[in-house]
């Protein structure tokens, strides 16, 4: 009866777990579905330059992303419990093209807590430059195992 009750468990936990999964790639294909279509195609024009990926870690990865997508990247940030959709997991890969990172990035995403960092849409004082947006991407790319 104990050998039973613990399959049970362990399938209850691994069927939410797969669910969770699906739902998580299901809300990353509708918010990147909302990007538009003449961000999807651009592609990095920054170099990853280790200098600038560091500052950029230090200004603002970790002030602005890190409380949410975790330190390494993965979505288990301390501000993320509870959010739906969670953060992504970036260590996992992304099917974001580096257009629709960096645009969410800049401008952030309606249907989730992301926010947006590009001037205008920030508060004043907590933007990032379009290079630094840039150099975002290459970091998030960093995360990916």
């Amino acid at each position: 009866m104990k050998r039973l009750k613990k399959s049970i468990t362990i399938a209850t936990v691994a069927l939410s777990m797969s669910l969770a999964a699906g739902f998580a790639a299901a809300t990353s294909e509708a918010t990147l579905a909302k990007v538009p279509a003449d961000a999807v195609g651009l592609t990095n024009p920054v170099e990853a330059d280790e200098d600038a990926i560091k500052m950029v870690m230090k200004k603002a990865y970790k002030k602005k992303c890190k409380k949410c997508h975790g330190s390494k990247g993965n979505g288990k940030g301390p501000g993320a419990k509870g959010m739906e959709p969670p953060p992504p997991d970036w260590t996992a890969g992304s099917p974001a093209t580096d257009g629709q990172l960096y645009w969410l990035t800049m401008n952030g995403s309606k249907d989730t807590e992301m926010k947006g960092w590009k001037a205008g849409i920030a508060k004043k004082g907590k933007e990032i430059s379009e290079e630094e947006g840039w150099i975002m991407v290459h970091i998030i790319r960093g995360f990916e195992k």
